[in-house]
């Protein structure tokens, strides 16, 4: 599998995998307080990393899997709470386009996110994942990328020239 696609595979499978009990937990349980999400999420997501590492045993380059996972699951963090929050009685409901576009740039707002995952009851959760990926990404891909190694070389070239 080419690098691209290792990539993509690890920024939106990690953070899709991540978020998804969020969604299902309160699907089954209107009442639960997060707790089961608090474990699920990060556990969905060690399980994700598994896989995936076990798959990419015999490349020794390529993306960081646990880096760009950290990324997408901080990216989707709002969408996510949202739906579920949707699902409990609220989220979405009575959304105008002018507070999807308020949602889109506070993506990219980790205070934004910290807040309103905060609100939503996920955030222990979301630092116990972000943790454990930094943590795997040491122990097991240092070799791997987080800057592509072409854009790397011409910014090293570039600062040195």
């Amino acid at each position: 599998m080419s690098s691209w696609k290792w990539f993509l595979l690890s920024l939106l499978g990690g953070g899709i995998v991540f978020w998804i009990p969020d969604v299902v937990v309160p699907a089954l349980d209107r009442n639960e307080q997060g707790y089961a999400v608090t474990v699920a999420c990060p556990a969905a997501l060690i399980l994700f990393y598994a896989a995936v590492l076990r798959v990419r045993k015999s490349e020794r380059l390529g993306p960081s899997t646990a880096i760009f996972a950290i990324c997408e699951m901080w990216v989707l963090a709002l969408w996510f709470t949202m739906v579920a929050q949707t699902i409990r009685g609220g989220g979405f409901r009575g959304f105008t386009w002018s507070e999807f576009g308020y949602v889109l740039i506070s993506s990219f707002l980790p205070t934004r996110i910290v807040e309103f995952v905060t609100l939503e009851g996920s955030i222990i959760a979301l630092w116990v994942g972000t943790a454990a990926m930094i943590i795997c990404h040491f122990a097991f891909e240092r070799g791997r990328w987080i800057i592509p190694p072409r854009l790397w070389a011409a910014l090293h070239r570039r600062a040195s020239g």
